[in-house]
């Protein structure tokens, strides 16, 4: 297996259809930010609640809470071996512990891929979402804001945004079963959303956020990194 350097991977992808044995889902907002051999991918469900009157996860219900936490993203490497893709999840919103492996037919254009599950059942059709700017520029990098750490990707007038819970490995693995319990409190399920991933939009050196798994961030304007605008300079 071999790291992913085909050109045709990279960019901006919106997936508009999954398919499974059980489920048509054309309504799910899912983005796929491809940057060299870096990913990062966003999902929020259509039916995500009115967040309006919040602006952390202290403000959140627990009603919001549960709702954050059926939205998915991760950040992490991609790996290809021949049309067969693997996903290496170095930061997810809502870990399964399984593998994320597709394999990918891309259209006569490529500008579009059919995606099959290799070690699960479904059908992923993702279309590729043209750069307005025209700017082909792309870079990587991480950033480092108090003991938090940020992996931001971008191409083009478009980044994304991703963000590691502030939890061990250890304490993370702990909270999730009393999540699937059903037994977590609200400061449990307050630290399993404490988890960002991101996507948004840049006009010269001014940046905001589109869309993101903490809904009071969107609409918000943010200062790039240093090494992001270096890396496109």
């Amino acid at each position: 297996m071999s790291n992913l350097a085909s050109n045709i991977y990279q960019g901006l992808w919106r997936r508009r259809l999954l398919t499974t044995p059980t489920l048509n889902d054309d309504t799910t907002l899912v983005f796929w930010l491809q940057v060299g051999p870096w990913h990062a991918d966003l999902r929020i469900p259509r039916d995500r609640p009115d967040f309006s009157s919040c602006f952390s996860l202290g403000d959140c219900s627990r009603y919001q809470l549960q709702a954050l936490l059926s939205q998915e993203g991760f950040g992490g490497v991609t790996w290809v071996s021949g049309d067969t893709c693997e996903w290496l999840r170095y930061i997810d919103y809502r870990p399964t512990g399984q593998r994320d492996l597709g394999r990918m037919v891309f259209s006569a254009a490529n500008d579009a891929i059919e995606e099959y599950g290799v070690e699960t059942e479904y059908v992923e059709r993702w279309e590729r979402v043209k750069d307005d700017d025209g700017f082909a520029g792309a870079g990587t990098c991480w950033s480092t804001d108090g003991l938090e750490q940020m992996l931001w990707l971008r191409t083009g007038n478009r980044f994304m945004r991703v963000r590691a819970r502030p939890l061990t490995e250890e304490n993370e693995r702990k909270l999730w079963p009393l999540l699937y319990n059903g037994i977590a409190t609200d400061d449990d399920l307050r630290l399993l959303a404490d988890c960002e991933v991101s996507l948004g939009e840049i006009a010269g050196k001014k940046a905001h956020i589109l869309h993101s798994t903490l809904p009071w961030l969107e609409g918000q304007p943010l200062i790039l990194p240093a090494c992001i605008l270096k890396t496109l300079s």
